[in-house]
């Protein structure tokens, strides 16, 4: 790159002099030394960037999916381990906000990366598309409850909605003549959310039959109630989602974000556009988007042998 390695290397060596003044224990700053060796490999092989000041959060972002995807040592065809793309996230995140406030830099571009969680893997919450018909199938549509739990799982699958989002749904947020939902999201962000043809057909169904019955003059005004005519609880939802997926034979361990994660990878591997799944989850972050909607290395392998050129020779 054009920029002198030497000066990628000084500042490196400045930032990790200021973390032994602040007290960090030699192993890690060892650790973060590592983190960040690795990122100006990355910067050195992978991309053109000449000045530290062209990095933007979409070429952070770009890093990032190429964390996940780097492997190690044992396993090179599967995705690098949490704990270690955390470590890389959040040593990258300390050093701009180092660089911005000895003001080398003039904005943060790591400002949007958010680390992924550590000790949860996100493939293992992802339901194939056989579970997810099951699931969505598991409600007895005949009672009012089982058409309204059908209506929810429909829902989360077909929007991909978080657990709040979805209680918070209200009646008026509903336009069931374009099929559009209007969603508040985190930070009270509102957001446009195409809902799906199967999952209106559930809604309206679960709107006129099953929620006359469980309203009263008390009933608040969102979409979904309880069987006592109240607002629904996170932990109401998590158990619902539990109790059917329990019931085709599941994990208990199956929550509305699995079905948030199911959804967003489906579109994905369907060939959607990340950016179009990231207006769609109602994140800020296309990093954040990346690391939700990851397709496992197999899919890749497979992607590979069946239609790269040298493979098929």
């Amino acid at each position: 790159m054009a920029a002198p390695k030497s000066r990628w290397e000084y500042l490196k060596a400045r930032y990790l002099e200021h973390l032994q003044i602040k007290g960090y224990a030699p192993r890690t700053v060892e650790s973060f030394e590592a983190h960040l060796r690795f990122f100006l490999e990355y910067l050195d092989r992978e991309t053109k960037v000449r000045d530290l000041t062209e990095l933007t959060s979409e070429d952070l972002g770009a890093y990032q999916t190429w964390v996940y995807f780097s492997g190690g040592r044992r396993n090179p065809d599967r995705p690098l381990a949490l704990a270690t793309q955390s470590g890389r996230i959040t040593t990258l995140r300390g050093f701009f906000r180092y660089l911005l406030k000895q003001g080398i830099i003039l904005y943060d571009p790591s400002a949007s990366l958010e680390a992924p969680r550590r000790g949860r893997s996100l493939l293992r919450s992802v339901l194939s598309e056989g579970q997810t018909l099951n699931l969505l199938n598991a409600p007895n549509t005949d009672s009012l409850l089982g058409l309204r739990d059908r209506a929810i799982l429909e829902l989360l699958y077909a929007t991909g909605l978080r657990n709040e989002e979805l209680r918070r749904l209200r009646l008026t947020d509903i336009d069931r003549e374009k099929g559009l939902l209007r969603v508040r999201g985190k930070g009270n962000r509102e957001r446009i959310v195409p809902v799906g043809r199967i999952a209106l057909n559930w809604l309206t169904l679960y709107l006129e039959k099953t929620r006359p019955v469980l309203t009263s003059e008390k009933a608040p005004s969102t979409v979904f109630l309880s069987k006592n005519g109240k607002r629904l609880t996170p932990g109401n939802l998590i158990d619902l989602i539990r109790k059917y997926a329990i019931r085709v034979g599941l994990s208990d361990k199956v929550t509305p974000h699995a079905l948030r994660h199911t959804c967003a990878t489906h579109l994905l591997r369907a060939g959607a556009d990340i950016r179009e799944i990231q207006t769609l989850l109602g994140h800020r972050s296309l990093a954040t988007t990346q690391i939700y909607t990851h397709l496992d290395i197999s899919d890749l392998k497979r992607v590979h042998r069946a239609y790269h050129p040298r493979e098929n020779g």
